[in-house]
């Protein structure tokens, strides 16, 4: 694509591509791109703990590749990606992750297209991830393998606009966990939006979403549904900015003996802003429901989450070889159940310098703070990095 037919999410100089980008090998009608990246990192508090801090110097392996049709219609991805974290006097910490996956676009017609994608993700989770009061089982990570596969229809005509398609996700706790504590989410999502000019449309984005555990162990039956509904408006001038913006109402009901519903304001808007062709600025909004499991002093999940968040990035390009970009975020999580609440403060700034298009480097300083509900699980985290990359 052109680098002028960019929007101005993919133009930012956090995402666009780079002016030599890497060739990728040829597999008969497909392109071969492998990746790797190795971080050397200092955590000074690795199980996020507000007392009896314990740190660690940290290496951590990233392979990656995706396999890309090179079709002049429709298209497929094949993608995997790894990671080996090891603890340097705290094995206990090790661990492994991967992802495995597929993306399919059948093109219709010239307007409509046929969406399609399936993946497999072993996942450790994060000390002092949301929801989690205690940081581990012997200072060993939660690992969660999620199934995920869905499907969508895409209309781009004009003046009308939109996509719809169903979503199923099975998440198995795998270690770490006490009881069975397995569940599914089956969802469906559409938006259907009006251009009212080139560069200004309205739409409505509305949601469902169920959720069903394996066993509702505890006091509350967990099993939950709901909607999600948000009007709303996008601005877009090519390369230059990009902004979308909704409001409307969520409400999530539980079965049984689940307690009271869950409802309120909800809303998102992004903006994507290159005031400058060196310069990006990037901000999203967000409020809605989201499934995360807490525990309490049985061990038993007692809560889902109102999540709101906001978060701050920019991008600069001094000159070719290098990108420097800072972030801030806030995010709240107020809970069901026990008056449980979680507090996020984030900021990260660090750089990536490209050696040749095959090639780069980068430090960068991540800050994280938690003030939590009950005050015995916050805690602040600095951690320190250096990433060698390899592209192909």
């Amino acid at each position: 694509m052109p680098q002028e037919d960019l929007s101005a999410r993919d133009a930012s100089v956090l995402r666009r591509p780079r002016a030599d980008p890497p060739d990728g090998l040829p597999v008969g009608s497909f392109v071969f791109f492998p990746r790797i990246e190795v971080d050397g990192e200092y955590d000074d508090n690795v199980f996020r703990t507000r007392h009896g801090r314990d740190d660690a110097f940290i290496f951590r392996v990233r392979p990656s590749f995706t396999l890309s049709s090179d079709w002049g219609q429709h298209g497929l991805d094949l993608y995997a990606t790894g990671e080996i974290g090891r603890y340097f006097d705290l094995s206990r910490a090790n661990y492994e992750a991967f992802t495995v996956g597929a993306r399919g676009r059948v093109d219709l017609t010239d307007e409509l297209l046929w969406n399609t994608y399936a993946e497999f993700s072993r996942n450790a989770l994060s000390f002092g991830a949301p929801g989690l009061l205690t940081t581990t089982t012997n200072g060993r990570r939660q690992i969660v393998n999620v199934i995920t596969a869905g499907t969508d229809l895409v209309y781009n005509g004009d003046p009308f606009y939109g996509r719809i398609g169903p979503r199923f996700r099975r998440f198995d706790y795998v270690s770490g966990v006490t009881g069975n504590e397995n569940f599914n989410v089956y969802d469906i999502s559409a938006r259907l939006g009006y251009r009212l000019t080139p560069e200004f449309s309205v739409f409505i984005d509305p949601s469902y979403e169920w959720v069903r555990y394996d066993r509702n162990s505890g006091p509350f039956n967990r099993d939950n549904q709901g909607f999600d509904v948000r009007l709303g408006v996008s601005y877009d001038v090519t390369r230059t900015i990009t902004a979308e913006a909704g409001v409307g109402y969520l409400r999530r009901t539980y079965s049984g003996n689940g307690g009271k519903p869950q409802d309120g304001l909800s809303f998102l808007g992004r903006v994507f802003w290159n005031p400058l062709d060196n310069v990006s600025i990037e901000a999203e909004a967000r409020r809605s429901f989201s499934q995360y499991r807490t525990f309490g002093a049985t061990s038993a999940a007692i809560g889902n989450a109102i999540e709101t968040t906001f978060s701050l990035r920019a991008g600069w390009e001094p000159f070719e070889p290098l990108v420097v970009d800072a972030g801030v975020a806030y995010s709240r999580y107020r809970y069901r159940g026990q008056g449980l609440s979680e507090n996020y403060w984030f900021f990260d700034v660090g750089a990536k310098y490209f050696f040749n298009k095959n090639f780069y480097a980068g430090p960068r300083y991540f800050f994280e703070r938690r003030n939590a509900k009950p005050t015995s699980v916050s805690y602040t985290d600095n951690r320190f990095l250096i990433t060698l990359g390899a592209q192909f």
